[in-house]
């Protein structure tokens, strides 16, 4: 794969979706179940969210998907290929998600699997902090 130079940090284009899918699946955040749909990427930015990739080629090597409720931002999707991971590419997304809640003055939270110490010990150096006593829900079902 490309060395970091030739991989570019910028905004999804709709072209971008069938690879973003596939990153998504190859690092095991794909899940038909969380409604990942080109439409609700859509709706996503329509309601000032942004969603930045890096690109290598016509490849998807990292996304960074900042949703906006109006209140605080959240950052789903958070994902470097793994052959690419521990190379700093996750830092270039996470810098690129921090400057939107900065120039918002917006505070942003994240939801992390306890299983991956890499991206907890990544999103604590860049100040995010464990939400003691709680516990994460969700209803999927939209009936």
């Amino acid at each position: 794969m490309s060395n970091n130079a030739s991989i570019v940090l910028r905004d999804f284009e709709e072209e971008d979706f069938g690879s973003l899918s596939e990153l998504w699946t190859e690092t095991g955040i794909g899940n038909p179940a969380r409604g990942d749909t080109l439409e609700s990427v859509r709706r996503t930015l329509a309601l000032g969210g942004r969603l930045f990739v890096l690109a290598a080629g016509d490849r998807i090597a990292g996304s960074a998907w900042i949703s906006d409720d109006g209140r605080r931002l959240y950052l789903h999707h958070m994902a470097v290929l793994p052959e690419l991971q521990g190379r700093g590419l996750g830092k270039r997304l996470m810098e690129a998600a921090v400057s939107v809640a900065r120039q918002r003055g917006m505070q942003m939270k994240l939801e992390v699997s306890e299983a991956n110490p890499g991206a907890m010990a990544l999103y604590r150096n860049y100040g995010f902090q464990t939400l003691e006593g709680y516990r994460t829900m969700i209803r999927r079902s939209t009936e």
